[in-house]
């Protein structure tokens, strides 16, 4: 009966973090913050080394002697290895090594009389580490525990110290409290999945760039593995320089988000910010694309298009979206060494009146319908909606303009050119004149203002002096910003899109940067307001996960709260959208995401001011020196909601041709 208690009690999984052969030292100070360890060069050499970072328990218990153990010793102190420390006698050893050295009249040590005798060798192998406590494992109510503290210590405490590996080390790295397991559940839940799902594995566990020996072919490379809850309607920072493995885990997040939804039946909008053009368009380094892989639940869109591009146009139709389409047309009149009448065209407000300002909306849809004809002789396509205009014209204007054509009707923008340029001549001639409202009709005033006439210069490319200008001529560059292809708003089209569960991606890597800011915001926007409007109408909305490369070139540090990144940041989660932003300026980044980002994957960072401000977060501080050195790709530094410290992984690389090869497996039924 005996036997059988202690192999109960030695089945405890906190008995099982001690791995007794990987004994490696004894604790020799300790308080709440920080471990002394002392260790020997022969227990070091028995477990492949110490590396930098790497975790440590130490307890005093024996593991194969559990049943014994009082009740204040029943727990294990995790700790991080962080730097060496000097031994009191340390002073003394290097002193005799170099009498040693000193002594040797060869390179080689090629005589064992001079050579250390062998208990002064054996005291020359101690040495000092200095050890991070991340908290103490312990059991209640028959679950394992662990605590981000120590309760007490004791100064006499004779502590063992082991390196785990293994199956411990497995257990340590992916520990996740009960209590935040059952917070999950229920977050999964409140997202509309009521079926468990199983963590998934991210990479395994490295703690140095030299992996010669903790990570050799004889060694068990231990899995660390992500809850999918960590990601859903939560904030994500992806960290590190260029070519550092940053769209590697982008990537791989994508592709996990997608098993979620296929496994429990649930749509979960992707929308991707591709600055780079990496996950629209297969490249020869990751032999595939996330849309080669997912095909048909895949949609991308992009600025420029051509036919048969497989594109849909991230475009607006500027006959529709006049005051987005005038922004782009103002920014290539600006860089075209514009005449006067061009740089008064490029500032005209096109922005409607007061509707209750009759003869304001009246003057405003005669300089829509101009605007929109000088955009037909540019050669804009209006497509069939937008190829008749309408404005209202007084019959005293319609007197002085000698043509059939009646703009109170409707008339073509082919025949609204031929309109406007005799209505151009007839003002030029100082007789395009109308009526005042006044009783007194002999009160007459210009009918075109001096923007319109402007605009009429344009359209004819000439000047008041009728010298010839470069006109509408000026406008030709914009025109592939243009698309007939839409009668409806992009951004309406891209969340009916996200709503059905589709994985969007906007190629941004072409076309003018100030629009794809723009476009970018708009549309965060836009997929921002539409969920809460969804929220606050009492409804629960869809959940959508939000990918921006290049985090640093669409969300500034210096955005004002209220704009629509920070707010997405900070109340996105309230109605269902995750935030995954990949960037190598940490300090770039608004400090209020940063701020509300619960997810961090950290690889190389080259400068000391971002490792600084890395350092506020959590135990980052700990992995400086590692950040600021190792530039080796997928080597990140990982911390998750769920997860209680920093764990350093080697990220898996990202596989298409495996994913593809498991999507045409059936999936299993629950």
């Amino acid at each position: 009966m005996v036997d059988i208690i202690n192999h109960l009690l030695e089945s405890d999984p906190l008995v099982n973090l001690v791995q007794k052969d990987n004994f490696v030292g004894w604790v020799y100070t300790i308080d709440y913050e920080n471990a002394l360890v002392v260790t020997n060069d022969n227990w070091k050499d028995n477990v492949k080394g110490i590396p930098h970072n790497s975790f440590l328990v130490a307890t005093s218990f024996d593991p194969e002697n559990y049943s014994k153990t009082s009740e204040i010793d029943k727990e294990v102190i995790l700790l991080r290895v962080i730097d060496t420390v000097k031994l009191p006698q340390d002073d003394h050893m290097v002193e005799t090594k170099i009498d040693n050295y000193q002594n040797q009249t060869s390179v080689y040590l090629d005589n064992p009389e001079k050579d250390f005798d062998s208990i002064t060798k054996n005291k020359l192998q101690f040495g000092g580490l200095q050890c991070r406590v991340l908290g103490t494992f312990y059991m209640k109510d028959h679950e394992l525990k662990l605590g981000s503290d120590i309760e007490t210590f004791s100064v006499s405490m004779r502590m063992s110290v082991f390196m785990p590996k293994g199956s411990a080390l497995e257990t340590i790295v992916n520990y996740v409290d009960p209590i935040r397991k059952q917070n999950a559940a229920a977050d999964f839940k409140a997202l509309g999945i009521s079926k468990d799902v199983e963590p998934f594995n991210i990479g395994t566990i490295r703690y140095t760039s030299t992996d010669r020996l903790h990570r050799a072919d004889s060694e068990i490379k231990v899995p660390f593995k992500i809850h999918p809850s960590d990601f859903l309607a939560r904030r994500t920072a992806v960290l590190g320089m260029t070519r550092t493995g940053k769209s590697n885990m982008v990537k791989q997040t994508v592709s996990v988000v997608r098993d979620i939804s296929s496994d429990c039946n649930l749509k979960i909008g992707q929308l991707i910010y591709d600055v780079n053009g990496e996950y629209a368009n297969a490249n020869q380094q990751d032999k595939g694309s996330i849309s080669d892989i997912y095909g048909a639940e895949c949609v991308r869109y992009r600025m420029i298009t051509t036919a048969g591009d497989g594109f849909m146009p991230l475009l607006n139709n500027f006959y529709e979206e006049i005051e987005e389409g005038q922004m782009i047309i103002n920014d290539v009149i600006m860089n075209s060494n514009p005449s006067n009448d061009l740089k008064i065209f490029a500032g005209i407000s096109l922005e409607k009146p007061d509707p209750s300002d009759i003869s304001a909306v009246k003057r405003w849809e005669r300089k829509i319908a101009l605007y929109k004809t000088v955009l037909f002789k540019a050669k804009f396509d209006p497509g069939s909606k937008n190829s008749r205009i309408r404005f209202t014209v007084s019959q005293d204007i319609m007197d002085q303009v000698s043509t059939h054509l009646n703009p109170n009707t409707g008339i073509s923008l082919l025949d609204a050119v031929s309109w406007f340029e005799a209505a151009r001549m007839n003002n030029r001639a100082n007789t395009f004149m109308s009526s005042s409202s006044s009783k007194n009709k002999n009160d007459k005033k210009p009918w075109f203002d001096d923007e319109c006439i402007a605009m009429l210069n344009v359209l004819c490319c000439k000047n008041n002096s009728d010298t010839s200008i470069m006109g509408y001529k000026a406008l030709f560059e914009a025109n592939k910003y243009h698309t007939s292809a839409r009668a409806g708003d992009v951004a309406n089209e891209i969340y009916e899109l996200l709503l059905d569960g589709k994985i969007v991606i906007l190629d941004l890597s072409v076309g003018n940067a100030k629009l794809r800011e723009k476009i970018s915001k708009r549309i965060a926007s836009y997929v921002f307001d539409s969920s809460m409007k969804i929220f606050t109408e009492g409804n629960s909305p869809s959940n959508i996960v939000i990918y921006v490369e290049e985090a640093h070139n669409l969300i500034g540090r210096g955005m004002d709260l209220t704009e629509t990144w920070p707010r997405l940041a900070k109340e996105g989660a309230k109605y269902k959208i995750a935030l995954v932003y990949a960037t190598q300026e940490v300090s770039s980044v608004h400090p209020n995401i940063l701020a509300n980002t619960e997810n961090w994957f950290v690889s190389h960072l080259n400068s000391q001011q971002e490792i600084k401000e890395l350092a506020k977060f959590y135990d980052f501080a700990d992995f400086s020196q590692s950040l600021l050195r190792s530039q080796d790709v997928g080597f990140t530094r990982v911390k998750t909601l769920s997860g209680p410290f920093v764990i350093p992984v080697q990220i898996d690389k990202f596989d298409p041709e495996a994913i593809k090869a498991r999507l045409q497996v059936p999936p299993c039924l629950t």
